[in-house]
């Protein structure tokens, strides 16, 4: 199920500013309703860019209707909240970074901080990838 025909229905006079209006009206192949859309075609638009926007504009309209497939009137509504996924090894890694470089920036001497820095430095060092820079 999808929108696979855009069809130019309708061209404006170009406006002040040399724009043009198109509208232009999408039909799809398992009996979804057509839709119109308006379009302003600049003086820097192609007929590329304005193909493209009518293919995002078709690929959205059947994501749309993917959805809806799903929805159905008296289903329930989950409320509980989505949970937050789990950071990436890469995530941690930066993390990791973030907190080192703060905690160096604060130029602590003690032998605690400086002891706690080398051990965090360490771990990134041991945890690094060369696909995280």
């Amino acid at each position: 199920m999808a929108y696979n025909t855009a069809t130019l229905v309708q061209k404006d006079p170009p406006n002040d500013d040399r724009r043009v209006r198109i509208v232009v009206q999408f039909s799809g192949n398992a009996g979804e309703p057509t839709v119109r859309r308006e379009y302003y075609v600049g003086p820097s638009d192609s007929l590329s860019s304005v193909r493209q926007w009518a293919i995002s504009q078709a690929a959205s309209m059947g994501a749309v209707k993917t959805v809806a497939d799903n929805l159905t009137e008296g289903m329930s509504v989950n409320l509980t909240p989505i949970a937050v996924p789990a950071p990436t090894a890469q995530q941690v890694w930066q993390a990791k970074v973030a907190r080192y470089l703060a905690g160096k920036d604060l130029g602590l001497t003690g032998a605690t901080a400086v002891a706690d820095l080398a051990a965090l430095k360490a771990d990134i060092e041991a945890t690094y990838l060369s696909a995280y820079l």
